[in-house]
């Protein structure tokens, strides 16, 4: 088996994703593969998207790939606004010939994947773009777990939440932390990756996963979020989205 860098949620935020794959070069770490959700939020949805279709053995769909080209009823404001912003700065045209190449990379994502004995997807095994597999699920949702453990027979690799941690078969989630942040992978098991791009656990730094055999390790990387946050305050996305990122919420 080969060591697997996971990245997932980059949302186009581009500082923080050239960081993590900086990180994951200093690691000797060869092959990354993305959970989804390239785009949304940020301002850089295309050189974001160009670098995972250069570094990702695979990629994917994100729930917020997925509404680049549906209808955006079930997104909150914030996201729907981003999304609206990414599709100008993504869509073909006569004069954007160089975009169709994102553009169709995105589009066509597959939702799942299984590589190195394990099952990917960005959400849930129940539902692998849209559904939430959240910490407190094995309290509050003692069924939904239920039925999620049910069709797991390996560990299964999420993003989605922007949560770094594991949900055992108990359904308690371990939360990963500095102290505690190497995990050992024994059987059926859901492992959140956490986000590169958007992190929400109260930690503003990136966050990255690497799988080698039975064990997953994840990284936290600091990275230039003022840097980013001018970014988006620039393209007139709102105030939130910037402000968010120094908080790590």
């Amino acid at each position: 088996m080969t060591t697997l860098a996971l990245i997932s949620d980059l949302h186009s935020n581009l500082e923080a994703v050239e960081a993590v794959l900086r990180r994951i070069d200093s690691l000797g770490v060869q092959e990354i593969a993305c959970l989804g959700d390239v785009v949304g939020y940020g301002a850089d949805p295309l050189p974001v998207t160009k670098l995972v279709m250069q570094r990702c053995k695979w990629t994917i769909q994100g729930n917020h790939d997925w509404g680049l080209f549906h209808e955006l009823d079930d997104f909150n404001p914030l996201a729907r606004e981003a999304l609206f912003y990414t599709r100008a700065q993504l869509r073909p045209s006569l004069f954007r010939i160089g975009r169709r190449a994102a553009w169709e990379f995105l589009r066509t994502l597959p939702d799942r994947m299984q590589d190195q004995g394990c099952l990917f997807c960005h959400g849930s095994p129940r539902d692998p773009v849209m559904e939430y597999v959240l910490k407190s699920d094995g309290f509050l949702e003692p069924d939904k777990m239920h039925q999620i453990f049910a069709m797991l027979d390996r560990p299964c690799f999420v993003g989605h939440t922007h949560w770094p941690g594991v949900h055992r078969p108990d359904y308690r989630f371990t939360q990963a932390t500095d102290d505690h942040r190497e995990f050992q992978l024994d059987g059926p098991c859901v492992v959140n990756v956490g986000s590169v791009g958007q992190p929400r656990d109260g930690d503003p730094r990136a966050s990255f996963a690497v799988l080698d055999r039975n064990r997953v390790e994840i990284h936290r990387v600091p990275y230039d979020f003022r840097r980013t946050q001018a970014k988006i305050l620039a393209a007139g996305l709102h105030p939130a989205l910037a402000e968010r990122l120094a908080r790590g919420k």
